[in-house]
């Protein structure tokens, strides 16, 4: 799976959006059956969470996210699940490295719903690779000289 952490932004029903995507598993409980925090029956898949902005009546509103990854006809899938009030998803196929492209909906008529686009965001505002764990580790390490 590729590594998905760091900033997307773009579009969701022609409002800005992003995406900022914290942690990455390689395997967490979807669905099926738990007792507290310990996953008894069900599916493990590769997960994401993070943050998602997005906008509602002109104004900006931050939500936690969680994800699940997939493969759907040879491509990278991430279905996208706002911990908001009133629910909704948003489905994401990769275009390229950078880009993910699908479509969201919501339960609440007043949050966006419909086309979703969004890119890989870097320090100069441009699509940019993900460092390397030796980068991230030598990044790390030079902080605390």
């Amino acid at each position: 799976m590729p590594d998905l952490r760091g900033t997307w932004t773009g579009t969701w029903g022609g409002t800005p959006l992003t995406l900022l995507v914290l942690e990455q598993e390689d395997a967490s409980p979807s669905g099926g059956v738990s007792l507290g925090p310990w996953p008894l029956l069900g599916e493990l898949l590769p997960g994401v969470s993070g943050v998602l902005t997005f906008t509602v009546r002109g104004e900006a509103v931050s939500v936690n996210v969680r994800g699940r990854l997939g493969d759907s006809s040879g491509r990278l899938t991430l279905v996208l699940e706002p911990l908001t009030e009133h629910g909704g998803w948003i489905t994401l196929t990769s275009v390229d490295e950078h880009r993910l492209a699908g479509v969201g909906r919501s339960r609440a008529s007043w949050e966006p719903e419909g086309p979703v686009e969004l890119q890989r965001q870097g320090a100069d505002g441009r699509g940019a690779r993900v460092p390397d764990e030796r980068q991230r580790r030598s990044r790390s390490l030079s902080t605390m000289e």
